[in-house]
């Protein structure tokens, strides 16, 4: 009898404890360590906040697997995160976005995230940038001499605007187009520019013979500035409602930043390059080594 009424005790509660078990949809197994279908979802709901973009869950869970896959080094390699990091960080947040301990609950909640899944978020971003800062930052440099070839390789990048050596010689309206064109005929059978400059010009040069020193294109107006730049030719007579202008063309000057003020930022450009190359290089091996089974 007794053993009669322990199976009917059994059968009686056995619909409760089952009702009791939920089970996980498990989407893919990293090494052993499976991936739950919450988990991914929780990424799309982070993805799509961080670049308001709905991307597919297969495409969501490749990342995951990849991060995965970063995590589980950084373990092996003991690397932690500290807690009040992540406190510092929200923090940081908080402030800079002005918001109160109210605001940000909500900020969490208008997005359908939990406090722990942010923190949790928050500790997996750090925990891979310090390990890519052990395992690829710190193992990349750019040498003074890579810096300096990328420059001279380069070097249109840092083309500054074309500069053109000019004189010029201003003659005002209501002293004749007769005298322009004059003094314009004793420039081309010879005489001295400067000379003539010094004798006629009414410019704000004048006593410098005319020279205006080096300008850049845009720096004068725009008839003259087409004659120095859009032209090959070394002198020009100009009339404006002003007056007329001779103008004379020394030369044209390539100009660039010079080396001193770029090395820094060519530097950083060439550290992100082979940065990225060696990461995705890594992040390839850890996948090609890895044991990786997708259920979805």
């Amino acid at each position: 009898m007794r053993k009669a009424l322990s199976f009917v005790f059994l059968f009686l509660f056995i619909p409760f404890a089952v009702k009791a078990v939920i089970i996980e949809k498990i989407v893919a197994v990293v090494n052993g360590k499976p991936i739950t279908l919450t988990e991914l979802q929780e990424r799309a709901i982070f993805i799509k906040s961080a670049t308001g973009r709905d991307l597919p869950l297969k495409e969501i869970l490749r990342q995951v697997i990849f991060e995965e896959l970063q995590l589980q080094e950084a373990k092996k390699l003991g690397l932690e995160v500290d807690p009040d990091v992540i406190n510092s960080y929200i923090e940081n947040f908080k402030r800079e976005n002005g918001m109160t301990d109210e605001d940000f609950k909500k900020f969490l909640k208008e997005r359908g995230i939990t406090e722990k899944a942010y923190r949790e978020e928050i500790r997996r971003k750090i925990l891979i940038n310090k390990l890519m800062n052990y395992e690829i930052k710190l193992k990349v440099a750019v040498p003074d001499e890579e810096v300096k070839e990328y420059y001279e390789k380069h070097k249109e990048e840092f083309r500054l605007p074309e500069r053109a050596e000019v004189w010029m010689i201003f003659i005002p309206k209501n002293e004749g187009k007769e005298l322009a064109e004059s003094i314009f005929a004793k420039i081309l059978s010879g005489e001295s520019f400067e000379d003539l400059a010094k004798r006629y010009s009414k410019g704000p040069h004048a006593e410098d013979g005319g020279k205006l020193g080096f300008v850049k294109r845009g720096d004068l107006v725009k008839e003259i500035d087409d004659f120095v730049f859009n032209t090959e030719k070394p002198l020009g007579l100009i009339e404006r409602p002003e007056g007329y202008y001779i103008v004379k063309v020394v030369r044209h000057k390539e100009v660039y930043v010079p080396f001193d003020q770029v090395k820094d930022e060519i530097r950083k450009k060439l550290l992100k390059e082979k940065f990225n190359k060696r990461y995705k290089s890594w992040l390839n091996e850890l996948f090609e080594k890895a044991s990786i089974r997708i259920l979805m």
